[in-house]
């Protein structure tokens, strides 16, 4: 099936249309993408098709190892506590960072607040987007390029999870809502120790429902990789 494309870069249209795949499940954890497989579907060609791909990778939305092909991340729940503990130990120095300015960014108040419209919608693919955008503005703030940096090279992973805690209904809206104006208010009243502590607290919290819910279905096989094509 031939997908169509918004009026922009060819690369960019591809990437985020299979961005937009990966987070909503329409292609599955473990799923494999050719660069051929892409190239068909959006009826590229096949140099578009690898671009785009590779942005994925970078960005976690994909993994690839040396001569195999692309494929959708399939998250064991060692690697669920990893991403976690390495979320909290990034965005505590930021928050740490950004408290003692005591200047929220405008933008996480944006996506703070996009977070609780999409959840009355019941959009959970939205409401994860945004999620991901607010955290990502408080990373930002701190002003620090290689801590940046750090932080978005997991961000993509973190996204395929919080679409799988919402989707499962593991977190009610109004507990994120909270969790995320504490850490706002935080910010907000200089106090550095305290956002810290909020932040970390949401991800702990966040971090064990998920893996209560992966321990609860058992281990997930991984599908066999396939040589590129």
């Amino acid at each position: 099936m031939v997908e169509e494309l918004r009026a922009v870069s060819l690369v960019d249209a591809v990437a985020e249309s299979l961005r937009l795949a990966v987070i909503s499940g329409t292609v599955e954890s473990g799923a494999i993408l050719t660069e051929q497989f892409v190239a068909d579907r959006f009826s590229v060609a096949r140099t578009t098709a690898k671009a785009a791909v590779e942005r994925l990778v970078t960005d976690g939305f994909l993994q690839r190892t040396v001569h195999r092909s692309a494929r959708v991340p399939v998250l064991s729940a060692a690697d669920i506590g990893d991403l976690y503990d390495t979320r909290i130990l990034l965005e505590v120095e930021a928050l740490t960072r950004v408290a003692q300015r005591g200047e929220v960014p405008a933008e996480a108040e944006q996506r703070a607040a996009e977070v609780v419209l999409f959840a009355e919608r019941g959009d959970h693919d939205r409401m994860a987007s945004s999620d991901v955008a607010m955290h990502r503005a408080l990373v930002e703030a701190a002003g620090s390029p290689r801590l940046t940096r750090m932080h978005a090279t997991i961000m993509g992973e973190a996204h395929i999870c919080m679409v799988q805690v919402q989707h499962r209904n593991l977190l009610h809206a109004r507990t994120i809502n909270a969790e995320h104006r504490a850490i706002l208010d935080t910010i907000a009243a200089v106090d550095p120790v305290a956002a810290a502590e909020s932040v970390r607290s949401h991800l702990v919290r966040a971090r064990d429902q998920l893996l209560a819910r992966y321990r609860e279905l058992g281990n997930r096989t991984s599908s066999t990789e396939a040589p590129e094509s």
